[in-house]
């Protein structure tokens, strides 16, 4: 394990942005499909892809004309890896092959054209001019989009080709059927002699076009890579995308960062998505608070920007700060391990055996989501705090909540979400009480989740005991609640 699995992208939200990574041609999905990671020996290659990035996304916000012209080109590419692997190997190419290579060549020229009048600065986007491939397939210099062996190629072609038309014009007008059959004999001597000489001039093209392949090939190249970082630039324009300082030190610095789908869930019902921001070090952080606090957003959040990030990506936040990872160790409900018969608790495990592993090997960002939730509460608490002791001697940056008290430990970063600590409970319960039926979105309408840097010794915010109350749990419950908290309070003085 070194970054996410499939399902892991699907949670965090990354399989979202790449369904709205929009490219356009065969090679753009290609160079989609195969998407990497940059590795941290790579650091200045990612710096110089986010500055081309920076470079699109200001060409588009600018230029839009030269990149819609672009765009329709790219609506024309064709895939013609098989018909240029076939013209290196001299294999002789069919008038469709040789169609689809002038085609190509023509939106070439439409292509650097646009990119010319764009200056965008980026060489890697010098695509080679093929114009001579496009002469060799436009004998007539008429710049049609369309290709058939022209009588221009063979002077012998053109006159197979007249006799055969005059013996055409003759079949037509002759009315004796024996004279007919003889001129149609006559003209299928034509034909054949026809077909030779197109096979010739198809073999001569396929080798004179083989002198131009390396050049296809590095167009296909380029035209992928442009197709690609043009759908990324677009997808920033969208989202609100910017562009994060690549940093040496283990930190991941965001500043109110926002996770794209689920903040278009939430404006679908109506709601706005609080953004988050954290700043983690290498070490040990702890974000504590109740349920319904919305942790899981803000992990999820961090995690996914992190990914984008490492991929070459513009992140979803008003500033950014961001190294490169060696691995990204995402532990949260497993539901596809449990549903190969084991439990939560036991994915879990699982899944933390192998993210010590890559913490003992390389530099990571580690996200533990209500670790050993599923296990009892005093068991639980003991797991987090040894875990939290454990992973703080490694390298990396661990990110892990909880609702577990006694947690957090000296040289450890707490954050709490900020949940119900200012509202007016009173207020908040007649809302509820005018409305039962909305009473968790009152609530959810209510809550802060932004998040407070605090002291280790903060508790874990009574927002359970709250938010039961709100919602009508029986007072008789509430009171023994209660007592129980006094005791545990006058236990821990």
């Amino acid at each position: 394990m070194r970054f996410l699995d499939e399902s892991q992208k699907a949670q965090v939200g990354f399989q979202f942005i790449m369904d709205e990574l929009n490219v356009m041609t065969c090679y753009g999905r290609d160079k989609k499909k195969n998407l990497k990671p940059f590795q941290r020996k790579d650091k200045e290659k990612l710096i110089y892809e986010l500055d081309n990035l920076e470079k699109i996304i200001r060409g588009l916000q600018v230029n839009e004309g030269e990149f819609g012209k672009i765009e329709c080109a790219f609506c024309k590419v064709k895939d013609i890896r098989n018909s240029i692997k076939r013209c290196r190997e001299l294999n002789i190419l069919d008038d469709v092959e040789l169609f689809e290579i002038k085609s190509f060549c023509s939106l070439i020229d439409d292509i650097i054209k646009a990119l010319n009048n764009l200056q965008l600065n980026i060489p890697e986007l010098y695509l080679e001019d093929l114009s001579g491939a496009f002469k060799l397939l436009d004998p007539e210099n008429k710049h049609m989009p369309t290709f058939y062996i022209y009588d221009a190629y063979s002077s012998k072609l053109k006159e197979i080709r007249d006799k055969k038309r005059a013996l055409e014009e003759r079949i037509l007008l002759e009315i004796d059927e024996e004279k007919i059959k003889v001129l149609k004999e006559e003209r299928l001597n034509y034909v054949i002699l026809e077909d030779g000489e197109e096979f010739k001039i198809r073999k001569r093209l396929t080798k004179e076009l083989a002198a131009y392949v390396e050049k296809i090939d590095k167009d296909i190249y380029i035209i992928g890579f442009l197709d690609l970082l043009m759908a990324k630039g677009k997808l920033s324009i969208r989202y609100g995308g910017i562009k994060p300082i690549i940093c040496d030190e283990m930190r991941i610095n965001l500043k109110n960062a926002v996770n794209p789908q689920i903040k278009e869930l939430l404006e679908k019902k109506g709601k706005e998505f609080t953004p988050i921001s954290v700043d983690l070090r290498e070490g040990v952080s702890i974000i504590t608070g109740a349920n319904m606090g919305g942790k899981s957003v803000t992990l999820k959040t961090a995690v996914l920007n992190v990914f984008l990030a490492s991929h070459g990506f513009f992140v979803f936040c008003e500033e950014a700060i961001i190294p490169i990872v060696d691995f990204i160790g995402f532990i949260s409900d497993d539901m596809q391990s449990i549903s190969k018969g084991l439990s939560t608790f036991g994915a879990e495990i699982i899944r933390l055996n192998s993210v010590i592993e890559c913490a003992k090997r390389w530099q990571g960002f580690i996200v533990l989501d209500e670790f050993a939730r599923g296990t009892n509460p005093k068991e639980g608490c003991y797991l987090v705090k040894a875990l939290c002791r454990y992973l703080k001697k490694f390298n990396s940056v661990t990110l892990i909540s909880t609702h577990y008290d006694g947690v957090v430990e000296k040289g450890m970063v707490h954050y709490q979400v900020i949940g119900l600590k200012n509202v007016n409970f009173e207020i908040l319960k007649r809302k509820i009480d005018l409305n039962k039926g909305a009473s968790v979105e009152i609530i959810q309408e209510h809550m802060d989740y932004r998040l407070e840097r605090v002291s280790r010794k903060n508790k874990v915010p009574k927002d359970a005991l709250n938010i039961a109350t709100l919602l009508g749990i029986e007072d008789g419950i509430v009171d023994i609640i209660k007592k129980f908290y006094e005791k545990g309070e006058e236990h821990g003085k």
